[in-house]
């Protein structure tokens, strides 16, 4: 199932891009769910990473969609985005928001065809186990592959990721059920690690990252059974 956004404020052009994405599911037997929005604005500021692709419009009112776009990123790096436009001088900037490609309006099908068939490869590649974290300001969705460890800290949980760090409210003892069966570990009272980013052993510590994080004694047996069973056959 792909869930796919159309920002277009011009009613014509957003019922074409519906029909083709019907159209596309029938030919594929690929399922889309279709989500519909006039203004980016409306769109950003209730965001959900819950989308896999966005078509959006560049000429649009309040704000156009390559600002838009910026802001996106910072909600969620792994969507797709496509852009419309009337200007194709617009696809140079598409760099700084890795955009996957501009269509010209009046979009044709078969160039909307070549442009879900690369999302659909895009999506399949990057297919895994998901997790939603509830910031302060945003829902921010990170792929497990993507974080290296998650430590407490009173109540609060850091998540540590290849792309930053997220904070949100919440207990390690009900995330642990969620990860220990993707190849992480509890190394201590305050950390969940992912062994594949377990890059060292010290003596009663590891090295994720650059960070040093120490494992208590009475899991210090499991953990190394654990990091061989990751290495002999684990995620890679």
């Amino acid at each position: 199932m792909i869930h796919a956004a159309i920002v277009e404020d011009n009613s014509d052009a957003q019922e074409r891009l519906v029909r083709y994405l019907d159209r596309y599911q029938n030919e594929k037997s690929q399922r889309v769910i279709v989500s519909c929005f006039s203004d980016a604005i409306d769109f950003i500021s209730d965001y959900e990473p819950k989308y896999d692709v966005v078509f959006m419009d560049i000429e649009m009112p309040h704000i156009n969609g390559m600002d838009a776009a910026v802001r996106l990123r910072r909600l969620d790096t792994n969507i797709c985005l496509v852009f419309i436009t009337n200007m194709a001088q617009y696809a140079v900037r598409g760099y700084e928001v890795d955009a996957m490609g501009y269509m010209l309006k009046p979009v044709d099908y078969f160039a909307f065809r070549l442009q879900m068939d690369k999302v659909v490869s895009r999506i399949t590649l990057k297919a895994d186990v998901e997790i939603y974290i509830k910031t302060s300001e945003y829902m921010k969705r990170v792929f497990l592959r993507d974080l290296m460890y998650v430590d407490v800290s009173g109540h609060y949980l850091t998540y540590h990721t290849d792309s930053g760090d997220y904070r949100e409210f919440g207990q390690l003892n009900k995330l642990e059920g969620k990860l220990l069966s993707n190849y992480f570990f509890r190394c201590n009272k305050y950390c969940i690690v992912n062994l594949k980013y377990v890059t060292k052993m010290e003596d009663d510590a590891i090295l994720v990252g650059d960070n040093k994080i120490q494992i208590s004694r009475r899991r210090k047996k499991d953990f190394l059974i654990a990091l061989n069973g990751f290495f002999n056959g684990g995620l890679k």
